[in-house]
């Protein structure tokens, strides 16, 4: 401790207070303990503060793909839903295209029919009572023996106005070859591609006394198309 050198009413505090100041200045350059908790609770605020943050931002991203992955889901139903009726319109436009081309061929054949005379006026081919006659001559090659024809045929019972009992749009077969009645091979004969010929067969040339829909030993009349040879 200072001796004093002097009187109680000329003490000179100076270096009390000089020292006293320095104290305070290292003291807060060292922070108390409650100092350093306090810092210590910001900070863990702080971290808490922007952990939620993130979480909420990671709910909020689940949320959004969530949602993503459902307008997809939507969409893809409704594109699948717009190809199924597409498609359906599709068979639909298709099958109105088919019924309406049949219906134009009907009745073709029915104002070609009319052009067919009557049977009694039909070329015979002196073979077993086999008659036809051309309402088209076709343009094409002329069928060949032992050649595959394509045809397309109705086959009516006794005259072009009998009931019909069998029809076929794309029917083959190789000429010559025994795979058809006689009275079609000898009917075709010199057939042109894309001719129209009425064949009348009678039961000796076809199926004979066997009644297949236009009565036993009924004539047979056929209306062919020839399509290939």
């Amino acid at each position: 401790r200072r001796k004093r050198t002097q009187d109680d009413d000329d003490y000179d505090d100076t270096l009390e207070r000089k020292y006293f100041g320095i104290a305070e200045k290292e003291n807060s350059k060292h922070p108390s303990t409650e100092d350093e908790k306090a810092v210590v609770t910001q900070s863990n605020t702080s971290i808490n503060s922007t952990t939620n943050n993130n979480e909420e931002e990671d709910d909020i991203e689940r949320m959004r793909q969530k949602k993503r992955l459902k307008k997809q889901r939507q969409k893809e139903k409704k594109e699948a839903a717009k190809k199924e009726e597409n498609k359906f319109r599709a068979a639909n436009a298709k099958l109105k295209q088919e019924n309406a081309k049949a219906e134009k061929e009907k009745k073709e054949r029915k104002k070609l029919g009319r052009k067919a005379p009557d049977t009694d006026q039909f070329i015979t081919t002196h073979d077993k009572g086999v008659k036809y006659w051309d309402i088209v001559v076709g343009k094409g090659p002329v069928i060949e023996d032992r050649k595959r024809v394509t045809c397309k045929y109705v086959l009516r019972a006794k005259h072009k106005v009998g009931k019909v009992i069998d029809s076929g749009s794309n029917f083959s077969f190789k000429m010559g070859k025994g795979e058809v009645i006689s009275g079609w091979e000898i009917g075709l004969l010199n057939m042109k591609q894309g001719g129209i010929r009425h064949i009348l067969v009678a039961p000796s040339a076809g199926y004979g006394k066997k009644d297949i829909g236009g009565g036993a030993g009924a004539d047979l009349y056929f209306e062919v198309t020839l399509l290939k040879c």
